[in-house]
């Protein structure tokens, strides 16, 4: 014998729906504050995947965002949307480190979507190209607060912290190169890469942009456990002494799969492989981030779609 059991479910009248609807709201914002807060009290820098190009979200341990470089196109915008809460429209810091395509034309769509308060910038013009243009008027438009940065400038990414703040110290360039290029620009956009050290507790990583290795290497001065290494793993960025005045434990390389400069190049992850720093890449590990409380690090991977 068998038996056949009727589940009737009446249809809901419009108040219980909207209460249902209310209670799943709040459990999804439950859900995703939870999230949220283990990260609290972590610096966390997100290497994302741009393609062939530079792009980093910086998230402090209050949740205040930089944006160090954003790409091609608008793959950096993606990456935000994934890894900020959906509320928050706000970025403190943009702050591309030269005016190449691959550095700087992800900011326009990232000034489209997002509040920005504040922009970093060298001033230095890539004449003739059309995202530049677009850049300056997005930032004007969206009433950002624009700053030259200066070599031994620390900016604080927490600064009205109780706890010690995240602190992104300039290393190149100084103001005189500044103005000199704003008047005569150098044969290379290169040679205007803004160079940080970006320190919380005793954790520090080395963001480099694309600067020649003749510069660089008058710049580093400290050991740290990160590096990004120079133009996409190019041989006119790494060498020797660089590394071995750094001497970092782990290096990540921003560049995109089968692109047409063969970055990154043999010599430069042979020297890093001799030198036994572990080394990421977006091209071949996806989106790299790190997390940190200031004392040790950890690397979580995350294929791109």
């Amino acid at each position: 014998m068998s038996f056949v059991v009727l589940v009737i479910i009446e249809p809901m009248d419009t108040k219980t729906k909207i209460i249902l609807t209310f209670a799943l709201i709040l459990i999804g914002l439950g859900i995703i504050l939870i999230i949220q807060s283990q990260n609290l009290g972590k610096l966390r820098i997100i290497f994302c995947d741009v393609g062939q190009g530079d792009g980093m979200l910086i998230i402090s341990p209050d949740g205040h965002q930089a944006v160090v470089d954003a790409g091609a196109g608008t793959k950096m915008a993606d990456c935000l949307s994934k890894y900020m809460p959906f509320w928050d429209r706000t970025i403190e810091l943009a702050l591309p480190t030269h005016a190449h395509q691959e550095h700087m034309e992800g900011f326009v769509q990232i000034l489209a979507a997002y509040n920005v308060k504040a922009a970093i910038t060298t001033g230095v013009a890539n004449t003739g190209a059309q995202f530049y243009d677009v850049w300056q008027k997005a930032l004007a438009s969206d009433h950002s607060k624009v700053y030259a940065p200066n070599m031994g400038q620390l900016i604080l990414l927490d600064p009205s912290s109780a706890n010690q703040s995240p602190k992104l110290e300039v290393l190149w360039p100084d103001a005189a190169h500044i103005e000199k290029w704003k008047k005569d620009p150098p044969a290379d956009l290169n040679d205007t890469s803004i160079v940080m050290r970006l320190t919380y507790g005793e954790f520090c990583a080395y963001l480099t942009g694309d600067l020649p290795k003749e510069i660089l290497e008058l710049l580093v001065n400290k050991h740290c456990q990160v590096l990004k290494v120079v133009h996409h793993g190019s041989k006119t960025g790494t060498n020797e002494k660089i590394l071995n005045d750094i001497n970092p434990q782990l290096a990540v390389i921003q560049v995109g799969a089968n692109n047409k400069f063969g970055h990154p190049n043999k010599e430069v992850t042979d020297l890093l492989l001799s030198k036994g720093v572990k080394t990421y890449r977006n091209d071949t590990n996806g989106i790299i981030e790190i997390d940190t409380d200031g004392k040790s690090f950890k690397v979580k991977v995350e294929k791109s779609n």
